[in-house]
């Protein structure tokens, strides 16, 4: 039997409320801080001081000058954020935009909002739609960042997006279409995103607390994230991945608009450790969703505590926010990042607070010397389920 192809991660890019660049992630994640600002009201009935996470003006202002994809008013920041990070994952990975292994490249963009802006000014009255109005368009863009002439499209799972795309990137490698894929899981401000969230009540004046006994509100956010995946056969003797890309799986319960199915969430689990071929007991470190809400963190906590008790767990939400689609990238970003410092990041709570029996990394970071596999989860609206599993380069 022929043996499946091994898929790297060479590298990594990404722009977040923490700053521009992966290291201003990876230094606003340590530094155990929540990265918050007050939403401003957009309707009547919206209460103010809920708070959201934004990316720096400083930040928007370097995508904007530096994504790589051109200049225009019909340029959305989704799309800006989304080239910005493509760039730094590309040249991270020691390529460019010439290297024959980037010519015929997958290219995958998970979002959740995508062009949503175009939308919000149509309903307005401000524009009349003419632009860039398609998702497809922010994959089209990314390729003209890579270079790359192959299959470039989007995907759209709410906030499994990114690690949905990580799931269509691999299977491309796999199945041998490509040797090289470039995935962005990207998503700007949108009032639309606000507002649902507002009539849902999950907005609020304190801040997302994953798995803390008090926690209540989901604390949006926007920017983006992107890996550079490789197979074996494509590296070169110079690159040093940052990791090797196991598993992504996928389901969809479609049990209910909004809550997530204990059952569904479950058979995603068991789905990428199959898919990794390992037990729950090889994951060392788990990057959660971790939305802050109620029951998402009480399901997905239970299945930590009854089938990964072993493993460190920490939450990104509460430093840099919900990135929606983008928040499975956030977490397969820093999970690369955890392998290649061998360190994980805290989550934004006390520990006398955490609700369940859970280990839940808090106060600073945790040295994890021995790490072998980082699991990153990431679920959504209407039972989209997603989860990647990340080994250490060997």
């Amino acid at each position: 039997m022929k043996a499946t192809p091994r898929v790297f991660v060479t590298g990594l890019g990404m722009i977040s409320p923490a700053g521009a660049g992966s290291r201003a992630y990876w230094d606003g994640l340590c530094s155990a801080k929540s990265l918050f600002d007050e939403l401003t009201p957009l309707y009547a009935g919206m209460k103010p001081g809920a708070l959201g996470a934004w990316v720096p003006d400083s930040a928007r202002e370097a995508a904007v000058s530096s994504s790589g994809i051109g200049a225009g008013a019909e340029l959305r920041m989704a799309e800006i954020f989304a080239g910005y990070a493509a760039k730094e994952a590309i040249q991270d990975a020691g390529l460019h935009a010439s290297d024959a292994s980037l010519r015929r490249a997958v290219v995958c963009v998970g979002t959740s909002d995508g062009q949503a802006g175009v939308v919000e000014e149509i309903c307005s009255g401000a524009s009349d739609g003419a632009g860039r109005f398609s998702s497809a368009d922010i994959a089209f863009s990314v390729a003209q960042v890579a270079g790359s002439a192959g299959p470039a499209f989007a995907v759209q799972a709410t906030c499994a997006s990114t690690n949905a795309a990580l799931s269509s990137a691999r299977d491309a490698l796999i199945s041998g279409l490509a040797e090289t894929a470039v995935v962005v899981g990207c998503d700007a401000y949108s009032k639309k995103n606000i507002i649902g969230f507002g009539s849902l009540q999950a907005l609020g004046p304190k801040g997302c607390r994953p798995f803390s006994r008090d926690r209540r509100f989901v604390t949006p956010a926007e920017g983006a994230g992107a890996l550079v995946l490789q197979t074996e056969r494509s590296l070169r003797q110079d690159q040093q991945p940052y990791a090797e890309l196991v598993a992504a799986a996928i389901s969809n319960d479609a049990s209910h608009p909004t809550a997530p199915d204990p059952a569904g969430v479950e058979m995603c689990h068991r789905r990428a450790l199959d898919e990794a071929g390992r037990e729950a007991s090889s994951i060392d470190v788990i990057y959660a969703h971790g939305t802050g809400s109620r029951i998402n963190d009480a399901i997905e906590g239970a299945i930590f505590v009854d089938r990964y008790p072993q493993a460190a767990v920490t939450a990104v939400k509460g430093t840099v926010g919900h990135m929606m689609g983008a928040a499975g990238a956030a977490g397969a970003v820093a999970a690369c990042l955890t392998l290649r410092h061998r360190l994980v990041p805290p989550t934004v709570v006390d520990a006398g607070e955490i609700e369940l029996d859970l280990d839940l990394v808090t106060a600073a970071p945790r040295p994890v010397p021995d790490v072998r596999y980082v699991q990153n989860n990431s679920f959504g609206f209407g039972g989209n389920n997603a989860i990647s599993i990340f080994g250490r380069p060997s």
